[in-house]
């Protein structure tokens, strides 16, 4: 469903770029005023009029019968990529022929800067128009993108436009706000089903994210929309599938760029089956591109060089002015907005930081000479070493670092010749222009953490290097001159690198724990190494040194959510429910709207049998999410255990209103049964809950139970086999496996099996005597009454241990 959204007041910052960015020569805007009066005589001369944008710049023709009302625009990011590993870069070694095609029939831009070489603060910037620290999103999983922003989406959605969002990565999920303004949003990331802590794990395959703006599209071929269409799979692993794995064996990076490109072309083949291409806007831009090794740095987040900053854009209009041309002046993401809105003839009704690009679009101007600002501040949120900001003037770029940096694109495109020293008092007017534009930010949106993320979620992307300790998010005010070099951490940052990829691999935690020590051992005040290193240690089994490594974070940070969370985790997995709930209440403390750690307090409360705590966290998470399904459900549980089967099965019934499919409701309904001896109604819920949820081993054990209660041998054993092969460490859906044969008076021999595995098992004490009794049963039907005495003995000998 769309929704409204509230209209952002212009702030200083964003009401006039160039008040506070490099100003704009006043040649440009005499030349535009020239190119004006110049475009009132070509009309005389064209069958069709030009048509002017809210800018003033001469848009050119459009196709016969075809109005700018009529226009409608699709955006493709491409993540991770960078530009020149794509064809009409220059890049020979790539088949990228559709991207190449838009290059041909539209104008590409050689020199086109990211704000940030993250997913969700680049996205935003091309959503909003503004630079990083003007909309609030600095990282990704750390932030949101708040509603007071106007973006893209809510404009044309309200001047008339389907919108459709169709993203590939959960770093672009609509818990972060990127959603806005989208009628339709296909994410729908899940994560607790995900079995492996990988990024195959949050994202989907570019094909499935063209299906489904395919089949978006398919619904109105001919309405006017707007289509955004975000592919994710260049961002490593590198795994492109066939063919390109083959064809790119070597180069699997560049095989998964040949491979997106590939679906890039099932949507321009979509434009071109529909007779869209004359009333539709093409882009396609990255959204930020990846290190391949420069400087020390491979991937991407810690540093502001080129080649994770300057990305691909192109743009393909029907318009006639604007075909097969190049541009080499820098232009920025924040620029895509303005752009997309002149060329549509839509009027914004709030200002941005972009510049509209139709100038250069239409050959009208050679360079808009807009300052191009990028930043980095991964390596300050999540180690505690400086942030970095990067300003391009034309082909001069100065970073702002510890040791800061000046570079000439023009002649050092690799950015290996800092400079600084032969240059100071240029380097050092950029840096003034930065604290300029710093000073003017620092009034706009404030830093937004995420506040909601539950512990599940968070903790994945922690393992996936998305969200981090955030160790000096608090102190804007400290200084990067005092605050250590990234260029000085980047080994340690590697090394932090080759862990997680370790740890994504079968049997890599002990390769992580390595990376991590000696990272801790070179700088212990790594938040992140310790709370990475605690993960690594409980995939060991190294529960002691798991605990030590949470507490170290916490000594750091001891408000730290992630490594409380954590703490309590282990000290649940060994049974340690008194320091587990302690650390639980703890974590509350630091986030009390977190319904997710709420709710897992309450089913250990409830298994203290602490029912009217255990029911007062249940109610608070409901009241800050009343759609919580498995809340409601448990509250019903609660119920259940005072004796009130009634209102359980109101309150379970409510909860499978608000998710049909909510675990465990069925089993809980189908107990309620039971108890008022409703065999068949019982018999009915256990199937439906194990039709929507297969492994559920209890469900078939209970089942089990029932069905010979009702005298149906043959289905209880196979209820309990089931219930053991979707849990072979279950002992007691052993022992119970073991007696049905043994009443059948079937299988005897794999009843002595089942009943001695169930042993090994470790049952709790109270069952112990059970399997040395069946033992005895069984050998004495098959007449070995020696075996059946010592089985007796022991298991007298057991009985009241429990």
């Amino acid at each position: 469903m769309a929704r409204e959204r509230p209209r952002q007041k212009p702030t200083p910052s964003a009401a006039d770029t160039h008040r506070n960015g490099l100003p704009r020569p006043l040649v440009v805007t005499l030349v535009v005023a020239v190119l004006v009066g110049l475009s009132f005589a070509v009309i005389r001369l064209l069958p069709e009029p030009s048509v002017d944008s809210p800018s003033g710049a001469a848009l050119g023709r459009l196709p016969r019968g075809v109005e700018p009302q009529d226009l409608s625009l699709l955006l493709i990011t491409l993540d991770t990529t960078r530009a020149d590993r794509i064809g009409s870069y220059g890049f020979a070694d790539i088949e990228t022929r559709h991207l190449d095609r838009l290059a041909r029939e539209g104008v590409l831009f050689e020199q086109a800067e990211s704000v940030a070489p993250l997913t969700l603060p680049a996205h935003s910037s091309i959503f909003t128009g503004e630079f990083p620290p003007a909309h609030g999103v600095r990282d990704n999983g750390g932030f949101y993108l708040d509603e007071e922003h106007v973006v893209l989406a809510e404009t044309l959605r309200d001047a008339g436009l389907r919108t459709g969002g169709f993203v590939g990565a959960f770093v672009l999920d609509s818990k972060w706000g990127i959603d806005q303004g989208f009628d339709t949003y296909f994410d729908d990331f899940e994560l607790r089903s995900k079995s492996s802590l990988s990024l195959s794990g949050i994202e989907r395959p570019a094909s499935e994210v063209a299906d489904a703006a395919l089949a978006w599209l398919d619904e109105a071929t001919a309405s006017r929309f707007f289509a955004w269409v975000h592919f994710y799979d260049p961002h490593s692993p590198y795994k492109p599938p066939e063919p390109w794995a083959s064809r790119y064996r070597d180069r699997p990076y560049v095989g998964e760029i040949a491979y997106v490109d590939a679906q890039v072309g099932r949507l321009l083949g979509w434009l071109d089956r529909n007779d869209r291409v004359s009333d539709t806007v093409v882009m396609v831009m990255g959204d930020h591109g990846e290190s391949l090794g420069e400087h020390g740095e491979s991937g991407h987040g810690f540093f502001v060089y080129e080649g994770a900053t300057r990305v691909p854009f192109i743009v393909r209009t029907p318009f006639d002015s604007m075909q097969g041309r190049r541009v080499a002046t820098p232009v920025r993401s924040v620029d895509v907005l303005p752009t997309a809105l002149d060329l549509l003839g839509v009027q914004a009704d709030h200002p941005s930081a972009g510049t509209s690009l139709v100038p250069l679009l239409t050959g009208s101007e050679r360079s808009l000479q807009l300052p191009a600002y990028s930043e980095a501040v991964y390596p300050r949120y999540h180690y505690g070493w400086s942030d970095l900001a990067a300003l391009r003037v034309g082909d001069m770029k100065y970073i702002d670092a510890p040791r800061p940096e000046l570079y000439d694109l023009a002649a050092d495109p690799n950015e290996e010749a800092n400079l600084y020293a032969q240059r100071t008092d240029l380097a050092e007017r950029m840096q003034q222009r930065l604290a300029e534009m710093k000073m003017a930010w620092e009034n706009a949106t404030p830093l937004r953490p995420v506040e909601e993320i539950d512990p599940d979620t968070r903790a994945r992307l922690a393992a996936l290097g998305y969200l981090g300790s955030f160790v000096t998010i608090d102190d804007e005010s400290v200084e990067r001159s005092s605050l250590p070099d990234p260029k000085d951490k980047i080994h340690l940052y590697n090394l932090m690198r080759r862990a997680r990829e370790a740890s994504l691999g079968e049997g890599g935690a002990e390769i992580a724990a390595q990376a991590l020590e000696q990272v801790l051992a070179e700088d212990p005040s790594v938040i992140d190494a310790w709370i990475r290193l605690g993960n690594e240690q409980r995939r060991l089994q190294n529960v002691e040194g798991a605990i030590q490594s949470y507490q170290q974070a916490l000594a750091l940070k001891p408000d730290y959510d992630l490594a409380v969370i954590n703490l309590a985790h282990t000290y649940r997995s060994i049974g340690d429910e008194a320091e587990a709930i302690l650390g639980f209440q703890q974590f509350l403390r630091l986030d009390p709207r977190n319904v997710q750690v709420r709710y897992e307090l309450a089913q250990m409360l409830i298994e203290r049998n602490d029912l009217d705590a255990a029911d007062q966290h249940l109610e608070e998470a409901l009241q800050i999410e009343p759609e919580m399904a498995a809340a409601q459900n448990t509250r019903g549980v609660i119920a259940l255990r005072r004796a009130d089967p009634a209102t359980a099965e109101t309150l379970i019934n409510q909860a499978l209103a608000m998710k049909p499919d909510v675990r465990l409701a069925h089993f809980n309904l189908a107990l309620i049964a039971e108890g008022r001896s409703d065999l068949a109604e019982a018999k009915r819920l256990y199937h439906q809950e194990l039709e929507l949820y297969p492994q559920s081993y209890k469900v078939d054990f209970n089942l089990g139970r029932l069905l010979g209660e009702m005298g149906d041998q043959e289905g209880q054993a196979a209820a309990f086999q089931r219930a053991i092969e979707a849990n072979p460490e279950f002992a007691e859906g052993h022992f119970f496996l073991a007696k049905t044969l043994l009443d059948s008076n079937q299988r005897l021999d794999e009843a002595i099996e089942l009943a001695r595995t169930g042993l090994s098992l470790g049952p709790s004490p109270s069952m112990i005597p059970m399997g040395h009794y069946l033992l005895a049963d069984i050998f004495t039907r098959l007449g070995r009454m020696e075996e059946a005495k010592r089985e007796l003995a022991s298991a007298r000998a057991t009985e009241g241990q429990g």
